[in-house]
């Protein structure tokens, strides 16, 4: 990424031939050209019209350049800035004071004083204020100030009449050999009043011999001015004025989109190879239409040159430059984008149509002219809103590319910031570059799981699922450490914060790792490959893990009723390897057991199951261990909490009623009077001799007759 931001926001006109983008130097060496082969001008006067921002004072300095290396010693050029004055008569005096500035230089005394006299005639003609002359360069009209307005004095002068002093003034200027060009640059930036009191000067007092103007306007909007003024006068207003009229070529579209494609380069980097057929799709189809002025591409880059270094690196630069031009120059359909992330973001669902209907939002005060190319920008920026439909597989691939139209990314693009739902491009790239140093993987993740994000989670499932949706990056020597050093990890970065909660629950850090898993390997290595990559990393896995690892592998070969037994190259491991997985997962239960460490394993009560069906359903080595703490009040109590689990229900409505907005946390009883993994009627003698204990506290009774009410209700079938 190229140069500071500083040097992007020059909006200035070029001055130079050399720094012409678009083409401009040969027109402006025609009319520089023509401008010294005009003879003998009466108050020539030559027009450039060209719309807002289109190179108008671009062009005027290189005529000027052209003009100066000409080196016509009988051609002075002055420029009179009409935008510095505010109101008809400061223009007036401005422009009298121009006169008389460059006119007093070639001339001396004699032609100030006609001037001055000039000058002194069009005051009396009309009231000027004194603020107006304050406004001039030089007070040289201040003396006129005084009694001058004195209706007398206006109706009686006693000064030459006007016609006689501009005679005198103008048989001085036609015994000269020399010629004036007066250039009047900027006149958009007038009132329509003001730009039309340019031209009456021009027509009056400004038609002197030897004496040429270049008026340099948006000829539309003086068309306009005109015709509110002068409605019955029209066109033919300007055609009394200008004698010659030029339109400013309009730069070819190449020149411009060439201009954009430079600055993008500069500021932002290049599009990667696989991206770069993309990134022109979107160029042409949501950027290119807009950009139809220098003044256009000037604006542009200086806009990415603010917004580009705050998420450099963290969007996909696609979607990033069409955002920006909508920003700029379609802001009521990019804040539609903006207020609807639910419309846009994901794939196409049942309830999405092939129909307008589903851009209507967004049209919305959008000119119908520009529809069909606001329509195509939402197509491209968000699949969603195509006319095929994609599947739940490509989320992954577009999460990858950080586009937009993933919900993860979406909030990036509009807050200029990165979101708190990914890490930036650099964590990234250091996390699959060093994906094969186990002691790095075992503290990013352990530091994930002490970070906090504003939704209360930690950070270890936007490192999963960063880590799952460039998993295919990660080299194939890596995978092996990086997979051992997570199974030994993830009992402490499993988190309850961060599983999902709720009706809709279905996430949590197993599942991730377990989508992490597959990721990582399908299509990687062989069924040999894995089993024996597998079988070393599980060696110092953490306990939840292996038992939940190897749960999973022995399913892949269960055959059940309701699906079809898996294909072998799709299985975690091969099936020969089971018993010693099997083994392995046994004696991680049974030393965590006498340890202690099995008693407040967050995971326990699944584990218990497990321990039964890894003994090929025998209770008998799991009872064991469980009737030995019957007799242990804290343990006991850490069973109470074991035992009692919640579900999520929603009422759905029907019959003419209305169904639930929310689902609603149901206590369940996770035990049974014939559960296979503890005793069950000396349990609940046991706690409810707690429960009747007067030196139990509150919370423990609390949360016995709790377990101990949902029991009855599961009993009853109530649950």
């Amino acid at each position: 990424m190229g140069g500071s931001v500083s040097n992007y926001f020059n909006d200035s006109p070029i001055e130079r031939r050399e720094e012409d983008l678009y083409g401009v130097t040969s027109f402006s060496e025609a009319l520089a050209k023509s401008i010294l082969n005009i003879k003998d001008p009466i108050g020539t006067t030559i027009a450039l019209n060209g719309a807002w921002g289109s190179g108008k004072s671009s062009t005027v300095n290189l005529i000027r350049a052209e003009l100066s290396e000409a080196k016509d010693s009988h051609l002075i050029v002055t420029e009179f800035k009409c935008w510095w004055y505010r109101g008809e008569e400061a223009l007036a005096l401005a422009f009298l004071q121009q006169l008389n500035s460059v006119l007093g230089e070639q001339f001396g005394d004699k032609t100030r004083k006609l001037v001055r006299k000039l000058g002194r005639g069009i005051l009396q003609a009309g009231p000027v204020i004194g603020p107006a002359i304050a406004l001039t360069p030089v007070g040289w009209l201040s003396g006129l100030v005084g009694g001058l307005f004195d209706v007398a004095k206006r109706l009686f002068p006693d000064e030459e009449p006007l016609e006689t002093v501009f005679r005198e003034l103008s048989k001085v200027l036609e015994a000269e050999n020399r010629r004036f060009l007066v250039i009047i640059d900027d006149m958009d930036r007038l009132s329509s009043e003001e730009a039309l009191a340019i031209f009456r000067l021009i027509k009056s007092v400004g038609r002197l011999p030897n004496v040429m103007y270049l008026v340099v306007f948006d000829r539309q909007l003086a068309d306009k001015a005109i015709n509110e003024k002068y409605p019955s006068e029209g066109p033919h207003f300007l055609e009394k004025i200008i004698q010659a009229g030029f339109e400013l070529p309009m730069p070819v579209s190449t020149d411009l989109n060439n201009a954009v494609l430079a600055s993008i380069d500069e500021i932002c980097g290049t599009p990667s190879e696989d991206q770069l057929v993309r990134f022109m799709n979107v160029f042409y189809d949501v950027v290119a239409p807009y950009i139809t002025s220098p003044r256009h591409v000037s604006r542009f880059q200086n806009a990415i040159s603010v917004t580009w270094p705050a998420i450099a690196g963290e969007v996909n630069l696609a979607d990033f430059v069409a955002l920006e031009i909508l920003r700029l120059y379609e802001p009521t359909l990019f804040s539609a984008i903006k207020g609807n992330k639910s419309l846009v973001c994901g794939t196409k669902t049942e309830n999405n149509n092939n129909n307008d209907d589903r851009f209507s939002i967004f049209l919305n005060g959008i000119e119908e002219g520009r529809q069909d190319v606001a329509k195509t920008a939402l197509q491209r920026l968000f699949p969603r809103l195509e006319s095929i439909g994609y599947g739940g597989e490509w989320i992954s691939e577009w999460s990858s590319e950080r586009r937009v139209c993933v919900e993860a990314h979406f909030d990036t693009y509009f807050r200029l910031n990165l979101s708190d739902e990914v890490l930036s491009g650099k964590a990234i790239d250091e996390l699959v570059e060093k994906a094969g140093d186990s002691d790095y993987i075992k503290k990013v993740f352990m530091d994930a799981a002490n970070a906090r994000r504003r939704t209360g989670q930690s950070m270890v499932p936007v490192y999963f699922d960063e880590l799952t949706t460039h998993g295919k990056r990660v080299d194939k020597d890596k995978v092996r450490p990086l997979l051992s050093a997570l199974f030994e990890i993830h009992d402490a970065i499993d988190l309850k914060i961060d599983a999902d909660s709720g009706f809709m629950a279905m996430a949590n850090t197993t599942l991730r790792y377990h989508w992490l898993i597959r990721k990582l390997t399908r299509n990687k290595f062989s069924i040999e490959e894995r089993t024996d990559m597998y079988l070393k990393a599980t060696e110092a896995a953490s306990l939840g893990w292996l038992i939940n690892f190897v749960s999973s592998a022995r399913g892949d070969y269960q055959v059940r009723e309701d699906r079809q037994p898996t294909a072998e190259e799709d299985c975690l491991v091969s099936e020969n390897v089971l018993p010693e997985l099997t083994k392995r997962a046994l004696n991680a239960i049974r030393t965590s057991s006498a340890d202690g460490s099995l008693l407040v394993h967050k995971d326990l009560l699944y584990i218990l199951y497990r321990w039964i069906d890894f003994m090929g359903g025998d209770p008998t080595e799991a009872r064991a261990w469980t009737d030995s703490l019957l007799d242990d009040r804290k343990a006991l109590l850490i069973l109470v909490k074991v035992m009692t689990g919640a579900s999520w229900s929603m009422g759905m409505g029907g019959f003419g009623s209305l169904g639930d907005r929310v689902s609603k946390r149901t206590v369940r009883a996770q035990i049974s009077d014939d559960s296979p993994v503890i005793d069950a009627r000396k349990f609940r003698a046991a706690i409810e001799k707690i429960a009747n204990d007067k030196n139990s506290s509150d919370d423990e009774i609390a949360s016995i007759q709790t377990l101990l009410s949902a029991w009855d209700h599961r009993a009853r079938g109530e649950d």
